[in-house]
């Protein structure tokens, strides 16, 4: 039995916590110790926890002390600017560690987690759950035995309608800037960033040591009133020529579950979210189908490849560094490629509701999105009147998030 000490119980972390459990009624990891800043906010966690005689720790510093034997990876689900000191702490400290997505707000960060690595010879695991799905697995084996030929472009759609009430969830939510880090919150910065991970993990595993992202051009909007951005559209292109477009938004009405398709040189792959099943329709005419038996495991099934890990049946996380960190510089370069947030005009939002909640929306977003979802290119691309065209930005020489220009321009925005 793998032993997990998490830091948090609440919001995010709490589905850690109902995975671990599940978990322990499997013979694989359970949650052995956790860091609980307001106890009394979490009596229930805590009084499950000391019944089982499973410390309860104030700091991250004591259960690092305390957990020593008694602890076999740190959990990180917490939000996104505590990631990359968190990790750097319980690494040093000896411990392995599991992250939630993403890895951290800026490249800088994703290096110094992977300095400390290398420094101190622990592995770091993120949570971007897709890749943990046996249906991406199944994909990606199918890639890497060449079945589909080369990977082409890639387009992943999602629309999640969110009310204010999502951007008052925590202190960070809808933020640029939280504890003296750049976080960069947003759609495609967090609550999607699974769906700009999975393509860029496709075509790593297509294009191999050739690996590398050429350039990237985004727009990021904002109708929202919010720091950051409701509403993206982003151009990824690898230094092979292939294209992967995400288009995601907050600011709308429906709702419609994440969705990919995948084209490559002799068929076409259709994956949905919702029942986390994939359709290959191959150029001569045959298809193919998959689809994970059990979409409910997602979150458990990283937490117990993490423990396979731990456990030495594994050799190493199905996502780390190499693999999460894309994702990263894909976001810190969409911020570059647009300068900053895009405004949409008021007169083009409307006013709905949800839970009670109001909700400010894009008219006609949807349309606009499965459009592009459909086409290809960017939302300027699609004739919207309130779009605004964007440069290609290179990762070439790019090293910290933000460059000077751009750091001017977002400090006037906090």
């Amino acid at each position: 039995m793998i032993r997990y000490g998490i830091v948090g119980v609440g919001g995010f972390a709490g589905t850690w916590v109902r995975s671990l459990k599940r978990l322990e009624g499997e013979g694989i990891a359970n949650l052995e110790a956790a860091v609980i800043r307001n106890p009394a906010k979490y009596p229930d966690q805590v009084a499950a926890l000391e019944a089982a005689g499973r410390p309860v720790y104030a700091t991250l510093d004591e259960m690092l002390a305390g957990g020593r034997r008694r602890l076999d990876v740190i959990g990180v689900p917490t939000g996104i600017p505590f990631h990359e000191p968190m990790a750097v702490q319980a690494m040093e400290a000896g411990y392995n560690v599991a992250l939630e997505k993403p890895v951290a707000g800026t490249i800088q960060e994703v290096e110094s987690i992977r300095r400390c690595i290398e420094r101190t010879g622990r592995w770091c695991a993120v949570g971007y759950q897709a890749i943990y799905s046996p249906t991406i697995q199944w994909l990606r084996k199918k890639v890497l035995d060449g079945a589909f030929g080369a990977l082409r472009e890639v387009r992943s759609l999602i629309l999640w309608p969110r009310a204010l009430s999502y951007y008052e969830r925590n202190a960070w939510a809808g933020q640029l800037r939280s504890n003296d880090r750049w976080i960069l919150d947003g759609p495609a910065t967090n609550a999607t960033a699974h769906f700009i991970n999975h393509m860029t993990y496709m075509a790593q595993a297509s294009e191999g040591a050739d690996f590398a992202i050429r350039s990237v051009r985004a727009e990021l909007y904002r109708s929202k009133p919010i720091q950051t951005y409701d509403t993206s559209s982003i151009e990824i292109v690898t230094e092979r020529g292939t294209r992967l477009y995400h288009y995601v938004t907050h600011s709308c009405v429906e709702n419609q579950e994440p969705r990919s398709v995948f084209f490559f040189e002799k068929a076409t792959v259709r994956w949905d979210r919702a029942t986390d099943a994939l359709r290959v329709e191959y150029e001569d005419g045959r298809t193919e189908e998959f689809a994970n038996p059990d979409p409910s495991y997602v979150h458990a099934g990283y937490l117990a490849q993490v423990a396979r890990v731990a456990a030495g049946q594994d050799p190493a996380p199905l996502c780390g560094l190499d693999e999460a960190g894309p994702q990263v510089l894909v976001i810190n370069l969409a911020f570059e490629s647009c300068r900053g947030i895009l405004q949409i005009p008021a007169e083009a939002t409307y006013t709905s509701e949800v839970g009670g909640s109001p909700l400010v929306a894009v008219r006609g977003i949807e349309d606009v999105l499965k459009a592009g979802y459909e086409r290809g290119g960017l939302i300027s691309d699609l004739d919207v009147p309130w779009a605004e065209r964007t440069e290609a930005v290179s990762p070439k020489g790019y090293t910290a998030f933000p460059s000077e220009a751009l750091g001017k321009t977002l400090q006037a925005l906090l």
